[in-house]
């Protein structure tokens, strides 16, 4: 019995003192609806129980902009690495079709000499291309039967020659990991295979994985050691949704610009494949996001009794808007004041104001910033009693248009 009790607060005291990564993860369930609804949950790792897989971060890409996406978010990454690292995550770096670059570095030896597992999943050497019929049959939610290269033609052109002149195949540039990127040769461990990548797991005892890289809707899905393969044999995997990027053209359907196309994709893991979470659940501070990834911004100023768009503009922006990469804000008029647009400053960098009001009279500081969006040469949509949104006698001396516009009789 005292054994047992010794046993027991050891045991105790010994998690106490475990590094464990607290974290926030999101995927997508059907409602009662039938339609995806968002389900966020918070998961406790064991730091040492968890590896972090880095998926095909190359040093060159046949699509140059694709080569820019990596360098300006491998800083970030590499962030994320050292915290994980530190904190006792395995680091196993995995740029395909490298290894030879790397046969005598200590951290590709360490992969190569992970004892075998004593059970190696069906397939996991092999490229899984849908985890089951239910995602191969609702599919992608973007088309890259292109390739997904989103380089303008020209440059597209320019760049294959720059590669042919640095001795690199067009086709496929990359020799090794992007040197943004640190590899510890202590610790870490390089491998592209799935069965070496698989035993390093097993033979640490790793349940949880988190996974970064490229391409989303590719080779991070689909690699032997993706997140379909991961998923599918049981372990805790989660994509870092903030770190990761497609190959998607806008120009292919569903037109959306090349971001937004990333955000499908994430989407469609959450739904079929696996929850996600985002660097800032080990670093602090904001999600990464690049830099081009500055979404339209259309606000809606809504205020009318009549016909009821305070309930069907939502409806409308998430169906039309939202799922393009549209970023839509509602401003309603207040419930305690029918002149009131509480909220309006978000028209200070809208690209769009779209107006559905009605006989209102907003205090003057909030007609400046329509009239100082106005004057910026940006657009206004209106619709139905947008034509006398503000014609109406002001209640005080706030009103901003000076001599109303009563309303003409014979009309």
């Amino acid at each position: 019995m005292k054994r047992a009790v010794i046993f027991s607060i050891l045991f105790s005291l010994a998690l106490a003192n475990a590094e464990t990564f607290t974290l926030d993860t999101r995927d997508r369930v059907r409602d009662a609806d039938g339609d995806w609804a968002v389900r966020q949950q918070k998961v406790l790792w064991d730091a040492k129980a968890t590896a972090v897989i880095v998926c095909d971060m190359w040093d060159l890409h046949h699509c140059k902009n694709a080569v820019g996406r990596v360098g300006e978010m491998a800083p970030r990454m590499n962030q994320l690495l050292n915290t994980a690292r530190a904190r006792g995550a395995l680091i196993i770096h995995a740029p395909s079709s490298c290894m030879e670059f790397y046969k005598n570095h200590p951290a590709r030896k360490r992969a190569q000499a992970a004892p075998g597992a004593a059970v190696q999943p069906k397939a996991i050497e092999s490229w899984c291309h849908w985890i089951d019929k239910v995602e191969e049959s609702q599919g992608y939610p973007i088309d890259h039967s292109d390739g997904g290269e989103d380089d303008d033609p020209a440059e597209h052109a320019a760049w294959a020659r720059h590669l042919a002149k640095l001795g690199r195949n067009p086709g496929s540039p990359w020799k090794q990991q992007v040197a943004l990127i640190e590899i510890d040769p202590r610790r870490d461990a390089i491998s592209d295979s799935g069965i070496e990548i698989w035993n390093l797991l097993e033979a640490r005892g790793i349940r949880n994985v988190l996974l970064v890289g490229v391409h989303t809707n590719m080779c991070v899905l689909g690699r032997p050691f993706g997140l379909r393969n991961m998923a599918r044999n049981g372990k805790n995997v989660l994509l870092v949704r903030d770190l990761t990027d497609s190959m998607y053209n806008p120009a292919s359907w569903p037109y959306v610009n090349h971001f937004r196309g990333t955000a499908l994709v994430v989407e469609h893991v959450e739904q079929r494949v696996c929850p996600t979470t985002t660097s800032d659940q080990l670093l602090g501070g904001e999600p990464f996001r690049f830099k081009g990834d500055t979404p339209p911004h259309v606000v809606f100023m809504i205020g009318e009794s009549e016909y009821n768009t305070a309930s069907t503009l939502p409806m409308f922006a998430k169906k039309q808007l939202e799922y393009r990469g549209i970023r839509c804000t509602f401003v309603h008029v207040s419930e305690n004041d029918p002149n009131d647009f509480a909220g309006i400053e978000a028209l200070k960098d809208a690209d769009l104001l779209f107006l559905s009001v009605r006989r209102r009279t907003p205090p003057k500081a909030q007609l400046d910033l329509v009239r100082a969006h106005l004057a910026k040469g940006k657009p206004l949509v209106g619709i139905r009693t947008a034509s006398h949104a503000f014609d109406r006698e002001p209640p005080s001396e706030h009103h901003a248009l000076g001599q109303v516009r009563r309303r003409n009789p014979r009309r």
